[in-house]
Order: C-alpha cells, then sequence, then structure tokens
C-alpha cells in the first residue's frame, strides 16, 4: 500500500513538472513571437512618424506594446520554471519531516574518520 501511495505521489510530481515545463516553452515561444513583433513594428512605426503618417503612431504605440509583452512573457517564464516550494517565502511541505536512510548501512559521510583514526 504504502509502494503505491509513494509511486502516485512520484507520478503526480513527475506531472506537476512536466506542465511547468509545457508552460516555460509557451511563454519563451510567446515572448519569442512579441520579440520578433516588436522588432518589425517599432522601428518601422518611428520611421512612418519621422514622414509624417499617423499610422505610425498607431506601429509605434503597438511596438511599445509587444516589447512590455515580451518582458512579461520572459519574466513569468522564469518564475513559472522554479517549483513552488523552492521559492522565496513559500513553505516548503518537506522541510521539517526528516526521512531517514533506506540504506541500512548508514550514509558515506563518516567512513574513514573517528576518534584517533587514521
Amino acid at each position: 500500500m504504502s509502494t503505491q501511495a509513494e509511486t502516485g505521489t512520484l507520478m503526480s510530481e513527475f506531472e506537476a513538472m512536466q506542465r511547468r515545463r509545457r508552460r516555460v516553452a509557451l511563454l519563451v515561444v510567446a515572448a519569442v513571437v512579441a520579440g520578433v513583433g516588436a522588432w518589425l513594428t517599432g522601428p518601422i512605426g518611428v520611421v512612418m512618424i519621422g514622414f509624417g503618417s499617423a499610422a505610425g503612431w498607431a506601429l509605434a504605440a503597438l511596438g511599445l506594446v509587444l516589447l512590455a509583452a515580451m518582458v512579461v512573457a520572459l519574466v513569468a517564464a522564469a518564475r513559472s520554471r522554479l517549483a513552488p516550494e523552492s521559492r522565496p517565502g513559500k513553505a516548503n511541505a518537506r522541510f521539517d519531516e526528516p526521512v531517514p536512510s533506506r540504506n541500512p548501512n548508514g550514509g558515506h559521510g563518516m567512513i574513514g574518520s573517528g576518534i584517533g583514526g587514521h
């Protein structure tokens, strides 16, 4: 019964990790698309403003909006890359619950050391 519960927990953590990875990938793609759009519309809008066209203001404004969308998407991708427990200020449910080692021989940190040992 315990093994099934552990397997279920591991699978749910794996699925959550996969969802985070997909979300990060989609946000990065959205940031790239917004960046390309800002790169195309912004300078063209500025040039059209220089020629006195009213449509240049709309293109320049659209370029600024796309640039802001790119920054927001990149920040959201960076923040959603981390697991919720590892973010600053978030509670880590496993922090106060020490788990004994599964190794019956103990850990390897103290091998070869001892009082007066060589």
